[in-house]
């Protein structure tokens, strides 16, 4: 073997790894460019209620989900590692106060196990006022939800049939986001 192809493998390895820095350069700046603020949730035209496995607070009582039936839901599924869900934490919080709890309900879901955990420290240390703890310590609503990521989120209308979701951060209690949750939750019966 000679000299010059170690060399040209070296140079192959340098070009790949340039273009790597360079596409994810690209990625953040289209990132960047992306407002959380903006109301986009993506709608659901569905006439079939979720069926979906409830969860339980933090002192391990059981919540059905079906027990929200009535409000509107927002069901808010996050992680205490994940940097956009910790973003959006105190506006989902924010939102909580803002909407009238007889009508909505927002609940965020970790799949931290019940005690003594990262997802109750975060909260702890957060110092979140409205939003209180819920868990799935064995991931069924992420499964259930096809979640491809956190946060993601879905709203579930009064009659408990899904009508949007968001996948990523969101500025919940914006006024544009208040708006758009406040027309999907009069689509429902």
């Amino acid at each position: 073997m000679s000299a010059a192809a170690p060399a040209r493998k070296n140079g192959d390895w340098a070009a790949l790894l340039a273009l790597l820095v360079a596409g994810l350069a690209l990625l953040a700046v289209v990132q960047s460019r992306r407002t959380p603020t903006s109301p986009d949730l993506v709608e659901i035209f569905n006439t079939e209620p979720a069926r979906l496995a409830g969860v339980v607070d933090a002192s391990g009582t059981p919540v059905p989900i079906e027990g929200f039936r009535g409000r509107t839901l927002i069901l808010n599924l996050w992680a205490p590692w994940c940097a956009p869900c910790l973003q959006e934490m105190p506006s989902l919080d924010r939102l909580a106060a803002r909407l009238p709890e007889k009508d909505f309900a927002v609940v965020a879901v970790t799949k931290d196990p019940v005690g003594d955990s990262p997802s109750r420290r975060t909260f702890e240390k957060m110092g979140l006022k409205r939003l209180a703890l819920h868990l799935d310590p064995e991931g069924k609503l992420e499964r259930e939800l096809a979640a491809r990521g956190y946060p993601t989120t879905l709203i579930i209308g009064r009659d408990g049939v899904p009508l949007a979701y968001r996948e990523g951060a969101a500025e919940w209690d914006s006024d544009a986001m208040v708006a758009k949750l406040e027309a999907l939750a009069g689509r429902t019966r």
